[in-house]
């Protein structure tokens, strides 16, 4: 397989910028493969995000992306004050006539399934800004064999919005009796897209439904975009699909409901796999403590990581 063109994709707003500027950096710095990197942020955090553009990296909108579909963003406040200066964020809301409503969280669903149409990529990395790269990440680490990466797991597959989320794929999908034996999770991040497989999916999923995909998204409401696209895989939906299961994750995650971060406990989970560290944005952890934790962590582990095996 020769290394084919790959699209970094990374939903982003204003309140992760710092985070975005570190992960764009960290793409800069380690990525060893020809890519692109889109970040996409709301139209009001446009010019905020512009100085991060270079050759391979561009800026674009979820609103240039979705008004072609007829899928408008409606003039709402986003935050709203609280007594003693304190306020409350609310989620962007999207309209689409004849389906009303559509918030933001499942408009991220819908941006990143338009991957096709916004990208020339072969393949597609979804990389959300609270990742930072810590060393070299070749193509090679994609690759299992002649297949590339279909990240599975089991943590989270027996809660109530998981199961939701592959019945409604596999109502989207038109399955009635799945072939899997074994449902999994294939939410997380450093997930990987094929071009052909997305494609296939979409058009599936529009035969199923007789209407346009977004719509029956839309429509659906509950959707996860990654157990969507692992479970058209998963049932053999996509054959030949150009994936294999790789249980093992390209990154190391850190979830702390504290303000300090554990550097000795974070090197010891370390795989010869993780290329990169997910430090929850969500986490109450400074800017600065974030950083010395990467450059710590960059210090401790070996400057090479091993490609993964898949189990």
């Amino acid at each position: 397989m020769t290394n084919p063109r790959v699209a970094i994709i990374t939903p982003s707003y204003r309140n992760d910028f710092e985070l975005a500027r570190d992960l764009c950096r960290s793409v800069d710095e380690f990525v060893r493969f020809d890519h692109e990197h889109i970040l996409i942020v709301p139209k009001r955090d446009e010019a905020l995000f512009a100085p991060l553009a270079g050759p391979n990296r561009r800026i674009l909108t979820p609103e240039s992306i979705l008004h072609r579909h007829g899928i408008h963003r409606l003039p709402l406040p986003t935050r709203i004050p609280l007594p003693f200066g304190k306020s409350r964020r609310l989620r962007e809301q999207y309209y689409l006539r004849g389906a009303g409503r559509i918030s933001g969280w499942l408009v991220q669903q819908i941006v990143k399934l338009s991957a096709a149409e916004f990208s020339k990529a072969d393949i597609f990395i979804f990389a959300d800004s609270d990742v930072h790269l810590f060393r070299p990440f070749t193509f090679d680490m994609l690759r299992l064999g002649d297949a590339l990466h279909l990240q599975r797991h089991v943590q989270g597959r027996d809660l109530d919005t998981h199961r939701g989320w592959r019945a409604t794929a596999h109502r989207l999908l038109g399955v009635t009796k799945p072939k899997a034996e074994e449902a999994f999770n294939y939410i997380g991040v450093l997930i990987i897209w094929r071009r052909p497989v997305l494609e296939a999916l979409l058009a599936r999923v529009e035969t199923v439904t007789g209407q346009t995909w977004q719509r029956a998204l839309t429509k659906a409401r509950t959707v996860s975009e990654y157990i969507l696209y692992g479970e058209f895989v998963a049932e053999g939906l996509a054959e030949p699909s150009g994936h294999a299961a790789a249980d093992r994750k390209l990154y190391n995650s850190v979830w702390s409901p504290e303000e300090t971060v554990d550097i000795e406990a974070i090197v010891a989970t370390v795989e010869p796999q993780h290329v990169a560290m997910l430090i929850q944005s969500t986490n109450p952890i400074p800017i600065e403590k974030r950083r010395a934790a990467i450059a710590a962590i960059k210090a401790r582990v070996p400057a090479e990581a091993s490609p993964s095996t898949g189990a």
